[in-house]
């Protein structure tokens, strides 16, 4: 049986608090004029069902990523949607799967999809670096794939071209498939930047890359992403998809199409001051002792915590303070540390600073 998502299952038990500091995550807002526009001409149109994705979207998707529409990309429910269907087609009960971790939830889709996750620990020491060494040394006959984060969810490392070069070389070496979820694609804020797995496609052909337009333009409500890679692997995933949800809706397709193609300018307020904001917790925790490996992307940081707790403990301790986050264990990573989001107001990023050190809010 599966336990529930962590980041769901923790914003329950956090719902009934009161007070709690206003942290939050990717932006939502409010659709400019021209995606509602879009989405009104064609409310009450009826259309051809095309299991792919929408082929104006697919279209406008494939130039910057010098794809092939019709035969490299697929258009999914999510990034989430589109790794756990990647991951049941290119995958078969028993394979092992290398994980650099900590990292995201990839626990239940992996065994959904009846794969064992090998994790293989990051140390904040090497700046939650993967280990090419310590990955190979997890290599066995059942290995079949090698899974990244990339901006990473929750330490916000990006690996550096030659970086992510060894890990794309290890996995030729050993003829795996290498996926990475690449949905903070937009959230870099400085370090050596964001460099797409695909980039790499000409030192191994087996790379799939999934990422979410949901987070990426701010209206994670439509629930939209895509999966890009090469035709074989992507004709295996879109028959899974098919199977799992025959198509997405298209109307959420005409809201991304109109989003990915028009004007940029409504983004640039929620987006520009993201890297303000993880200075600012920098700051902020550095003033409360709490020590942290500067996150070069995302909209969280991975702050050691151990004095609080551990696991549930930090957890519970944090929430005891109105601060909800996830200890490492949700991310496969560390128990004694947590991941802190400073997509919110300012102001609420300054109060945890206070709550953490006892000077604000509830003890």
């Amino acid at each position: 049986m599966l336990d529930r998502l962590p980041a769901l299952s923790l914003a329950d038990r956090a719902g009934h608090r009161p007070d709690p500091v206003p942290l939050a995550g990717v932006p939502v807002l409010p659709m400019p004029e021209h995606v509602v526009e879009a989405v009104r001409r064609v409310a009450g149109t009826p259309f051809p069902r095309i299991s792919r994705g929408s082929p104006a979207l697919r279209a406008a998707l494939a130039g910057p990523l010098d794809a092939d529409p019709e035969r490299e990309l697929l258009i999914t429910h999510g990034a989430q949607h589109g790794m756990s269907v990647a991951l049941r087609a290119l995958l078969t009960p028993g394979d092992e799967v290398l994980v650099p971790a900590p990292t995201y939830f990839f626990d239940g889709m992996l065994r959904m999809a009846g794969a064992r996750p090998v994790y293989v620990p990051t140390r904040a020491g090497d700046g939650w670096a993967a280990d090419p060494q310590a990955l190979e040394a997890a290599i066995t006959p059942s290995t079949r794939a090698l899974l990244l984060c990339n901006p990473n969810n929750p330490t916000g490392h990006t690996p550096t071209r030659s970086q992510l070069a060894d890990l794309v070389d290890l996995a030729a070496r050993h003829g795996l498939i290498v996926l990475s979820d690449e949905s903070y694609e937009r959230y870099v804020h400085d370090g050596p930047g964001y460099v797409p797995l695909q980039e790499l496609r000409d030192r191994h052909p087996d790379l799939v890359t999934v990422t979410s337009l949901s987070k990426n333009y701010a209206f994670t409500h439509w629930r939209i992403g895509y999966v890009h890679a090469p035709g074989p692997l992507l004709d295996r995933i879109h028959a899974a998809f098919e199977w799992d949800a025959i198509n997405v809706g298209d109307i959420p397709q005409v809201a991304a199409e109109a989003v990915v193609t028009g004007p940029q300018d409504w983004l640039r307020p929620a987006f520009g001051g993201f890297r303000r904001k993880r200075d600012l917790l920098l700051d902020v925790l550095g003033a409360a002792g709490v020590p942290v490996v500067r996150p070069a992307a995302g909209i969280f940081a991975f702050p050691d915590l151990g004095r609080l707790g551990t696991g549930r403990g930090l957890e519970d301790a944090l929430l005891a303070r109105g601060i909800a986050a996830l200890a490492g264990g949700a991310f496969s990573g560390p128990d004694d540390h947590a991941r802190i989001l400073y997509g919110g107001p300012e102001d609420g990023i300054r109060e945890l600073g206070c709550r953490l050190t006892g000077s604000g809010g509830r003890e």
